[in-house]
């Protein structure tokens, strides 16, 4: 067994570097039984998202739309810009969640899966910041967008509404029960 006599684990680690070799990015995905068609219109509609997602939008994901969507219940919202929209196909959005100076890319894939499902695929590219601040964004976001697959699946497939959106961060557990 080796000893270290006199040095602290510090001096004994390797010295770590905060640039990255690779930006982070979100990367997730599930299989939704039903079909492309529903699982789009389920994202595209805010009539239908509003009851998984945001709380507010000012309208309907089409190519070209500015929108506003509002989560209420944290008095936050989100401007999106609408690229680009292959109909039961691709959505792709850049938001300014993180940064309004620089936004993020998102893409919805709509992948026709065996016996009328959808394997649904989300990624968002494009975090600013340090490296630390662009991990960070990447993790939220990747907690994000799981909520928004699960909230998604159990609407469709067993018309429940799950509150993960809203009770991922409680009101009175933001600040002192955050995980370390």
């Amino acid at each position: 067994m080796t000893e270290f006599v006199g040095t602290t684990r510090e001096e004994r680690m390797p010295s770590l570097s905060n640039q990255l070799t690779k930006p982070p990015s979100v990367n997730v995905a599930m299989l939704i039984r039903r079909s492309p068609h529903d699982v789009f219109e389920a994202l595209a509609d805010p009539t239908i998202a509003t009851r998984f997602w945001y709380t507010k939008s000012s309208g309907r994901m089409i190519e070209g739309a500015k929108l506003v969507w509002e989560w209420e219940m944290y008095g936050a919202e989100g401007h999106v810009q609408v690229d680009k929209v292959e109909v039961d196909g691709l959505i792709r959005f850049n938001w300014d969640g993180y940064d309004p100076l620089n936004p993020t890319t998102v893409e919805f894939h709509f992948s026709p899966y065996q016996d009328n499902c959808t394997y649904l695929g989300i990624t968002e590219t494009g975090f600013s910041g340090d490296a630390d601040t662009q991990v960070a964004r990447a993790l939220e976001s990747t907690a994000g967008f799981t909520f928004l697959l699960s909230s998604l699946k159990a609407a469709l497939e067993h018309d429940i509404t799950l509150q993960v959106v809203l009770d991922a961060h409680p009101h009175q557990l933001r600040s002192s029960h955050r995980m370390r």
